[in-house]
């Protein structure tokens, strides 16, 4: 089934623009939030990554500084994502935190959300309409 070349989104109530991608593993599609403060592909949990059929690797990890000033240690996985028509190959960022950090995460949690960064952005068109609270993703060719 052809992917579309372009994906539809909106802003919240914060102003944040998002994105629902529909991702394998996953029955709903799931929302994402276009940080273009990060450079990588995905953050992501565990759970999801496992989902999404990645492969992580926890005995390499990496350290980064959060636009919080928070300073974070993720695990790396890779593998390929079906992302506007095409399948890259991409390594995400994946949260490390015990089962128990992870519950009470996800409970502050309506719904299922990753953070998408510049890594997937980087042959797209990104447009953000706060007047409309409209977000439109396109992948140039």
């Amino acid at each position: 089934m052809p992917q579309p070349d372009s994906i539809r989104g909106s802003l919240d109530d914060l102003k944040r623009p998002f994105v629902k991608l529909s991702v394998s593993g996953f029955p709903e599609p799931v929302t994402a939030l276009i940080d273009t403060g990060f450079n990588g592909s995905l953050i992501i949990d565990r759970y999801q990554a496992e989902r999404m059929g990645l492969q992580i690797t926890i005995q390499h990890s990496v350290s980064a500084v959060l636009a919080s000033q928070q300073p974070e240690v993720f695990h790396l996985s890779r593998g390929r994502i079906s992302w506007l028509g095409e399948e890259p190959f991409i390594s995400p960022l994946v949260i490390r935190e015990t089962e128990q950090e992870r519950l009470a995460r996800r409970r502050r949690k309506t719904q299922e959300e990753i953070i998408l960064g510049v890594e997937l952005l980087l042959n797209c068109k990104l447009e953000i309409d706060f007047q409309a609270k409209s977000v439109i993703v396109t992948r140039l060719r």
